[in-house]
């Protein structure tokens, strides 16, 4: 009775894993971050699968059964680790687009689970991991518990990496992003607490099925929240944390709204294509990204060839030296690529003003003027 509930729950398990793996051929496209992502789900039906497995031959006496119940019970520890270490691999690909430096960590995240297969090869004579006794019983082993200090030390790794990501933005904006990816760690630390105090307890790989599952619903967040072609925010979410940040005002010296948009933006889409219109977007996006990285700025692209920063800041000086630090990187872009049609952007802020019942709308309409004052000022000189 009690192994039918185990293999239930992982049956469970599975449908909801293969429902999200359907899902995401359809609506979230082919990138390498996504496949990442489906080489975990895949590894994670694998161990459902591989459990509920274990759960069936465990204790069987039909010829074989012993040998049969050791490579299950080798392919289950094996999962205990890889999984882990691919969830930790999808992190650093998430959170960093240094491919370089990302291939070094790689090759470290991968030296534990090395020596651990060694581990496991090593078990046949040994049995520091498990045993499988002459009745076909499996029991735990002496080092069991290395397998569970790898395991979470995998999954901690991942949380802390993602943690100090979110913490350089303040918790704010782009850092929310990394926030899911520290909270997957805790439905599995909760299993394994319970399967580590209850042995028989089937809690640690339903826990990862639930963190998967909250992982791909901020996915489907994103989705909606983010503009496709730049990657920056919509207008929706920009609206939406900007009225957050209005109602929360104090956190900041100064709240400041910074608009933008790419002079003689028509003539590039009407005489090299929108093919080029839209490289042109891809750029000052990248820029954009670039100028703002460890801010608590809150980039978003409104539609056409406008973007917006909602920048919490200590000062108005330290506003306008971000202003500048965008131009800069507009300078240096250009400089590096004189062959094609240099950049140019026409920028305004306005500044938050509580004390006089301001309102997100009068903000926005500030800055878009003074971001139309800059423009005209530009083309009454040409």
């Amino acid at each position: 009775m009690q192994n039918a509930l185990y293999i239930e729950v992982s049956v469970v398990g599975v449908a909801l894993l293969a429902i999200i793996l359907a899902n995401q051929s359809k609506s979230v496209g082919s990138s390498s971050l996504q496949r990442q992502f489906n080489r975990m789900i895949y590894a994670s039906i694998g161990i459902l699968i591989i459990d509920a497995a274990c759960w069936v031959i465990d204790g069987t006496t039909f010829r074989g059964a012993r040998t049969a119940n050791f490579i299950i019970e080798t392919l289950y520890y094996f999962f205990n680790i890889f999984m882990p270490f691919l969830w930790a691999v999808y992190t650093e690909n998430a959170l960093s687009a240094d491919s370089r430096r990302v291939r070094r960590r790689m090759h470290l995240l991968a030296f534990p689970l090395a020596v651990y297969i060694v581990l496991l090869f090593l078990n046949i004579k040994n049995n520091w991991i498990f045993v499988i006794d002459a009745q076909n019983h499996y029991h735990r082993g002496d080092y069991l518990i290395i397998t569970f200090l790898l395991a979470y030390g995998y999954l901690l790794y991942a949380s802390a990496r993602a943690f100090a990501k979110a913490a350089k933005f303040s918790f704010r904006g782009e850092g929310k992003q990394y926030l899911t990816m520290v909270y997957f760690l805790i439905p599995p630390t909760i299993g394994g607490i319970i399967q580590t105090l209850y042995f028989g307890m089937n809690c640690i790989w339903i826990g990862t099925v639930i963190g998967a599952v909250l992982v791909y619903i901020d996915m489907l967040n994103r989705q909606i929240s983010t503009e496709p072609l730049t990657g920056l925010n919509n207008r929706r979410e920009l609206l939406k944390f900007l009225s957050k940040e209005t109602r929360e005002f104090g956190r900041s010296s100064v709240l400041a709204l910074i608009m933008m948009d790419i002079d003689r933006f028509k003539e590039v889409n009407d005489t090299c294509g929108h093919f080029r219109g839209d490289e042109v977007l891809v750029s000052v996006a990248d820029i954009l990204k670039q100028s703002c990285k460890n801010t608590p700025a809150f980039l978003a692209r409104i539609g056409g060839d406008e973007f917006c920063i909602v920048y919490p800041a200590d000062s108005v000086e330290a506003v306008e030296w971000l202003i500048a630090k965008i131009g800069n990187n507009i300078s240096s872009w250009n400089a590096s690529h004189v062959e094609q049609t240099p950049l140019s952007l026409s920028i305004g802020y306005s500044i938050w003003n509580a004390e006089e019942g301001d309102t997100t709308d009068a903000l926005y309409r500030r800055a878009d003027q003074s971001m139309y004052e800059m423009k005209r000022s530009r083309y009454s000189k040409c």
